[in-house]
């Protein structure tokens, strides 16, 4: 009986032994992710495996080609650290588009040991033929992009449009990630858009975290964030989240429109970011006109809790058509010659939860409008335009200058709100 027992422990040791061997064994064979141009997977099914691809790129010619790989989708490319210096001698005339679920990585903790520098590409690099539109040096929207970790930078007196920007317009529905990420020179650091009618009905989602974007100041746009549904485009939505982005030095932090557009949505939740020392810190219109269309039927919703908007002294200059310092907040605005009623039913709701609004340039830290026109011949500029404004907290102490319609439009449609 005693040698039988002795007999299964045994069996059962060598067993375990062994199977405690075999996946040591697996565990120790990973490869290094070190070596230039490796692929790394560790997903068990095929879907994840194709997300967790990683590719190792050391320098610019490899960069631009691994980007432009077309079976490098859905992977993730990991930039040693370095300058990558980008040229129009490599395709799409140097810039870098992000092909379907693909993904940029520099040095977790040290997005400055990883920059990307446009300061050598022309301004012919930034149009697409054969409709000439204008667009980005990194240009993302397809499927689901993210870039993390990164300096994206450009010489300030070498002028380009934006640094990056969302108008790959592949898939209905595009999700964006930008985080850890130093954003400096453009006229717009990163430009979030739909635009033009191929973008009718496209759902932008966009996680924007923990990003230093400074120094946006080349004529035209000068902004830190830019983000629109614009020129022509139908039932677009868009819907971003900010958390921890730190925005100075730009002509204006965050600037947010439905641009000569119908029926657009733009959601924006922000949470303890810091807009501080630009021209004009938040820009927000409901609908705006652009080149004299029209803009019907469109929303703003901007919700923050516990960002800061202080210190905006007007210095960079914001664009030409803003009021500077804190808050620029408009229904309805209209900026180019055209005909009376060309902002019509847009709206506008803004809520300040615990956000410190204070120390910005002018007699007061909000100006608020139903509608706003710069064009005296406008009158109105449109009809039934509505901003809602909800103050809580030390939000509360937000000076606020509250004006129906700039011209007063006779029929009194166009109205704004303060809530305290």
């Amino acid at each position: 009986m005693k040698k039988n027992l002795l007999s299964i422990a045994i069996i059962f040791f060598t067993v375990l032994s062994a199977t405690i061997l075999f996946y040591s064994c697996q565990k120790g064979i990973e490869p290094s992710p070190q070596q230039e141009g490796a692929v790394i997977t560790t997903a068990a099914s095929s879907n994840a495996e194709n997300q967790s691809k990683k590719i190792y790129v050391s320098n610019v010619s490899k960069l631009y080609a691994e980007i432009n790989n077309p079976e490098n989708t859905s992977s993730t490319i990991v930039l040693a650290p370095g300058i990558y210096m980008l040229s129009p001698i490599y395709p799409k005339a140097g810039r870098l588009e992000l092909l379907h679920n693909m993904s940029l990585m520099g040095q977790p903790g040290h997005p400055e040991e990883v920059v990307i520098d446009a300061t050598e590409l022309p301004l012919s690099s930034f149009t697409i033929p054969p409709s000439n539109n204008r667009t980005g040096v990194i240009r993302i929207g397809d499927g689901s992009n993210s870039i993390e970790w990164i300096t994206f930078q450009n010489d300030p007196a070498h002028t380009i449009r934006s640094l990056i920007q969302t108008d790959l317009v592949v898939t209905p529905t595009a999700q964006i990630r930008v985080a850890h990420c130093i954003i400096r020179g453009g006229s717009i650091g990163l430009s979030i858009i739909n635009s033009n009618p191929a973008a009718n009905g496209r759902i932008l989602e966009a996680n924007i975290e923990d990003n230093e974007i400074t120094n946006n100041t080349i004529p035209r746009f000068v902004a830190g964030i830019q983000i629109q549904n614009s020129m022509g485009v139908t039932g677009s939505t868009i819907r971003i989240s900010l958390k921890g982005n730190y925005l100075h030095g730009n002509g204006n932090g965050i600037v947010a429109f439905n641009g000569s557009c119908n029926e657009c949505r733009i959601s924006i939740k922000s949470i303890t970011d810091r807009i501080e020392d630009n021209g004009c810190g938040l820009a927000l219109f409901g609908g705006h006109n652009l080149a004299g269309g029209s803009a019907t039927g469109n929303e703003i919703q901007f919700e923050a809790d516990g960002t800061t908007i202080r210190s905006n002294p007007g210095v960079p200059a914001p664009f030409e058509t803003f009021i500077p310092g804190g808050v620029f907040a408009v229904a309805g605005k209209v900026a180019a010659p055209g005909v009376p009623g060309l902002v019509n039913n847009n709206t506008l709701k803004i809520i300040f939860r615990g956000c410190p609004i204070d120390g910005n340039i002018g007699d007061h830290q909000i100006n608020a409008y139903g509608a706003y026109s710069l064009i005296p011949s406008l009158i109105p500029a449109g009809s039934s335009n509505t901003n809602e404004i909800y103050l809580h907290g030390v939000s509360k102490q937000a000076t606020v200058n509250a004006i129906n319609s700039f011209p007063i439009e006779p029929a009194g449609t166009n109205t704004v709100n303060v809530y305290r």
